[in-house]
């Protein structure tokens, strides 16, 4: 049965002096997030409010939800629904056989165009692959979805349409009007899924409204630009940057010093995950003279050139040379990604967050504005902070995973310190982090299993290791041994991808995983690994793990002797 949802209105009250930080579409980014809090500077003192859209195109939707409810239980956090948000739970919450029918197909929909939804996370926390909603059994699988994840789906139900704070309003797609009164208990869709808000034409005076929902790049006729857009005489704000839907988005975060506050007195920050470099040489700026944009986007290729090609632009007939990867297709059409071949100015010193650097140069971002830098630069090494001990209030803002990790490593009397850094999901990311760990080896952790799905394994091994599955299964006498799906991941260990870790065996209470340890480990004195989130790194002794973290958790390794080699 699928319940009524109406506007709502939740009116913040905001101490004088207190900072407000918005952000608005993290679409299951949640270390792109927890990056961008960090930036701010996000403290316990602080007003968090997010304006929608929080799950859904990214690969942590369930993730997401359940770090800000576990936040707005410690800290203030203000959520406003947004229309995927909704979307989701009347998609869901639709008992009839049409409506569970319809929940099937779009499993299969999301697994298509955006490799998973948070469904397929909900799924795979329960230990079902989505591949097996399917036929009698799908009715079943929803319902039992809706009762372990009843606090998860309640707490999206329960997200107003409109919060205000002092001269702020903030909504996930737009409002026809300052007269609350006129549209509490109306149907939210229309102030949520409010597309091209901004050209509109609308203008207050009550109140700074400020909206997320519809791409700033796209509001931009003439450049490809993802940064916030203020228009102080309108007093309109929107802040979506594309995160999770363009290629070169990122996650907005804006900072009213106090919520009397005017759009002047406003900073913003925003985080990608790219790769930064240095700019060595200037460069003199040019407009852009083709600009893709997603309306208008069908392309055919002319000639290509190595890892650029020569495109002609079906709609204007302009020509433009691009990435070549920068394509997908339709059928049989080409389409090509936004994209824009303005030429950036740049001073040396500039940083630029690198979306491609292909053989005509660097295509990246300047303080949101996307384009091309044709100089020399060299790559910006991470400010990486080598702390001790469990993290103070100022900085909990982690997920809960994260946090139970270093509070036992404390109840275990276990000394350990601890790096924050950008998301390092695989070796080579490592290798940076490991120079500020003070002589500790990230270990490589692959979480493995046999064919039938029966046998689990966490192997630790050196990072400079190569894994070679044969010589593996000769020693512990279990062939066919292959990479284990994240379902798996998330049930025994309670890890994502890319943050598979020994410190996960503490979830695993049946011993469902067996712990393998390359014999070489035993040799070094300090270890690094995650917290169970790849966003952080920890430095432990090498002892400790053996005698004390991993007797507390009810597990043993077993050794084995990895050359590498076939």
């Amino acid at each position: 049965m699928t319940h009524e949802i109406k506007t709502t209105i939740q009116r913040i009250e905001a101490k004088p002096g207190q900072r407000l930080l918005v952000v608005s579409d993290i679409h299951g980014h949640l270390d792109r997030l927890i990056q961008l809090l960090r930036q701010m500077d996000y403290g316990g003192d602080d007003l968090l409010i997010l304006v929608g859209d929080l799950i859904e195109k990214g690969p942590e939707s369930l993730r997401v939800l359940q770090y800000v409810m576990d936040l707005a239980q410690r800290q203030p956090v203000y959520v406003s629904m947004g229309n995927v948000d909704l979307g989701r739970l009347l998609k869901v919450e639709d008992d009839s056989p049409e409506g569970v029918a319809d929940w099937v197909g779009f499993l299969g929909w999301a697994e298509r165009v955006w490799g998973g939804s948070l469904f397929h996370e909900m799924l795979a926390d329960m230990g079902i692959p989505a591949g097996q909603v399917t036929g009698e059994r799908a009715a079943e699988y929803r319902s039992h979805m809706l009762v372990q994840f009843h606090d998860e789906l309640e707490f999206l139900r329960s997200r107003p349409t409109i919060l205000t704070a002092g001269r702020y309003l903030f909504v996930h797609g737009g409002i026809p009007t300052e007269e609350l009164q006129t549209l509490e208990g109306t149907d939210p869709a229309a102030y949520l899924k409010n597309d091209n808000f901004w050209s509109q034409g609308y203008a207050f005076q009550k109140y700074v409204v400020v909206t997320g929902h519809w791409p700033t790049c796209l509001y931009r006729a003439d450049k490809e630009d993802v940064s916030p857009l203020f228009d102080r005489e309108r007093q309109i704000l929107c802040i979506d940057g594309g995160n999770g839907l363009k290629r070169g988005g990122q996650l907005n975060g804006i900072i009213l010093p106090d919520c009397q506050t005017g759009i002047e007195g406003i900073s913003w920050t925003g985080y990608d995950g790219f790769p930064l470099v240095e700019a060595l040489e200037g460069q003199a700026g040019r407009d852009s003279c083709v600009h893709i944009q997603y309306f208008e986007n069908q392309v055919e290729l002319l000639e290509q050139k190595g890892d650029m090609a020569l495109w002609r632009q079906i709609s204007s007939g302009r020509e433009f040379e691009g990435p070549v990867d920068w394509i997908y297709r339709d059928g049989e059409r080409l389409h090509y990604s936004d994209y824009a071949d303005t030429l950036l100015e740049v001073e040396p010193g500039n940083r630029l967050s690198v979306l491609q650097q292909t053989g005509a140069g660097y295509y990246c971002k300047k303080n949101g504005l996307i384009g091309w830098y044709r100089g020399m630069a060299r790559p910006v090494k991470q400010e990486l902070a080598l702390l001790s001990g469990v993290p103070n209030r100022e900085e909990r803002h982690r997920r809960k995973r994260e946090l139970a990790v270093y509070e036992l490593l404390d109840r275990l009397g276990i000394c350990f310190q601890r790096i924050d850094h950008a998301q390092a999901n695989t070796m080579e990311a490592c290798r940076e982090v490991e120079e500020a760990l003070g002589g500790a080896v990230v270990c490589k952790n692959l979480f493995l299993c046999n064919r039938q799905r029966t046998e689990f394994y966490l192997l630790m091994m050196p990072g400079d290791k190569l894994f070679k599955t044969r010589e593996l299964s000769a020693q512990i006498g279990s062939s066919r041994l292959s990479f284990g799906e994240a379902v798996y991941m998330e049930k025994y260990l309670s890890v994502s991808p890319g943050s598979v870790s020994v410190m996960g065996l503490m979830h695993d209470t049946e011993n469902r995983v067996q712990l393998l340890m390359d014999r070489d480990i035993l040799r070094w004195e300090y270890f690094g690994c995650h917290p169970c989130m790849n966003t952080s790194t920890i430095r432990m002794r090498v002892g400790d793990l053996l005698e004390k973290f991993l007797p507390a958790v009810g597990h043993a390794p077993r050794y084995v002797d990895l050359k590498g080699t076939d």
